[in-house]
C-alpha cells in the first residue's frame, strides 16, 4: 500500500509531468522551428511532423493529469509513459549516431524523458520488495554517485572547467578527451538525480509532509537546472565554449546548487531528531553550498573550486552516516 507521503509525491510528480507535456506540446505546435533554432540546427523541411509530435506529447500530458487525479488507475498510463520515455532517448541516440542530428540535441531528452525514469519506475514497483530495497538504498546510491562525481571532477573534468586558464586551453583539453568528458558529466547527472531521490527519502521521516514536499519541489527545480546545464556541457562543448560554458556554470553552480542548499536546509530544520555533531555537520554542508552559489554568481574561480571541494568532501560521508542512522533507528524500533 502506498503511504500518504508517497501518494502526495506521486500526485505532485504526475501533475508536473502533465504541465510539462502540455507546455511542450503547445510550444512545438505554435513555434515548430523554435527548438531547431535554439540548437542551431537546420529547420525541418516538414514542420507539420514536429507539430504532430507536439500534439502527441500534449495528449500524454492529459493522461498524466488523469494519473495524478486517480493513482489507483494510473499504472497502465505510467507504464506506457515510461516505455515512451525509454524508447524516445534510444531513437534520439540512433538519430545522433547516424549524423542526422548533433549531440547537442541530447538536451531534448533531459526534461522530456530522463528526469521521469526513477519516479515512474518506483510507482510501478510500489508494493514490491524491489521498491522497498530501492528506497532503502537511497542514501548509499547518493553517496556512491556523488563520490564518483567528485572523482570525475578531480580526475577528468577539472581541466575543462574554470579551473583551467583560458577558453582555448579548455576547449583543447575537451576536444582531446571527448569520451571521458561526456562520461564525466553523465556521472554528474546521476549524482543530481540521486541527491533529489535522497531528499525525497529523507522527507518521509519528517512529521510535516508539507515541508518535505516543499523541499522536494525546490530540489526538483534545482535538478532541472542541473541536468540542463550538464547536457550543455556534454553536448555542446567545446563548440561555442565562450558562451555556453558560462551559462551552464551559472545554471549548475548558481541556480541548481542554490536550490539543493535551500532544500537541504529546509529538511534539516524539519528534522528535530537530527542533533549534535551530525546537525552541525549538516549546516556546514549548507554553508559550503551557499558559498559555492555566491562565488559562482560573483565569478570567483578560486572560491568556486574551494567551496566545491568542501561541499563534496562534507556531503558524501554525511549522506552515508545520516542514512545509516535513520535506517538503524528504524530497525531498532521495528524490533
Amino acid at each position: 500500500m502506498i503511504s500518504a507521503y508517497r501518494a502526495k509525491l506521486y500526485r505532485l510528480i504526475f501533475a508536473l509531468a502533465a504541465i510539462y507535456n502540455i507546455a511542450f506540446g503547445l510550444w512545438a505546435c505554435l513555434w515548430p522551428r523554435a527548438f531547431f533554432t535554439s540548437l542551431e540546427m537546420a529547420p525541418p523541411n516538414y514542420p507539420g511532423l514536429w507539430q504532430c509530435l507536439g500534439m502527441v506529447v500534449g495528449f500524454y500530458g492529459v493522461l498524466y493529469a488523469s494519473a495524478a487525479w486517480r493513482l489507483d488507475r494510473a499504472k497502465l498510463i505510467i507504464a506506457i509513459g515510461l516505455a515512451g520515455k525509454i524508447l524516445g532517448p534510444i531513437g534520439l541516440i540512433m538519430t545522433i549516431h547516424s549524423g542526422e542530428w548533433p549531440l547537442r540535441a541530447l538536451s531534448l531528452v533531459v526534461c522530456n524523458d530522463l528526469i521521469w525514469w526513477l519516479p515512474f519506475t518506483l510507482f510501478l514497483l510500489e508494493g514490491t520488495r524491489s521498491a522497498e530495497r530501492l528506497r532503502a538504498a537511497a542514501p548509499w546510491l547518493c553517496f556512491a554517485a556523488n563520490t564518483a562525481a567528485a572523482m570525475a571532477m578531480g580526475l577528468v573534468l577539472r581541466d575543462g572547467t574554470e579551473a583551467a586558464p583560458g577558453f582555448v586551453s579548455r576547449a583543447t583539453y575537451i576536444a582531446g578527451h571527448l569520451v571521458a568528458w561526456r562520461i564525466g558529466w553523465g556521472i554528474w547527472m546521476l549524482a543530481g538525480v540521486s541527491l533529489v531521490a535522497f531528499y525525497a527519502w529523507w522527507g518521509a521521516w519528517l512529521s510535516s509532509s508539507r515541508l518535505a514536499i516543499a523541499a522536494f519541489l525546490v530540489a526538483t527545480a534545482g535538478l532541472v537546472c542541473d541536468l540542463f546545464a550538464e547536457s550543455l556541457f556534454l553536448g555542446w562543448l567545446p563548440f561555442r565554449i565562450e558562451s555556453i560554458a558560462p551559462l551552464a556554470s551559472l545554471l549548475t553552480g548558481g541556480a541548481a546548487n542554490a536550490c539543493y542548499t535551500v532544500a537541504g536546509a529546509m529538511l534539516t530544520l524539519g528534522t528535530p531528531f537530527l542533533r549534535g555533531p551530525l546537525r552541525v555537520w549538516a549546516w556546514a554542508i549548507w554553508a559550503s553550498g551557499l558559498a559555492l552559489t555566491i562565488f559562482t554568481l560573483a565569478g570567483g574561480v578560486s572560491g568556486m573550486m574551494i567551496s566545491t571541494a568542501a561541499l563534496l568532501t562534507l556531503l558524501c560521508p554525511w549522506v552515508a552516516v545520516f542514512g545509516w542512522k535513520l535506517l538503524h533507528n528504524e530497525q531498532r524500533s521495528a524490533v
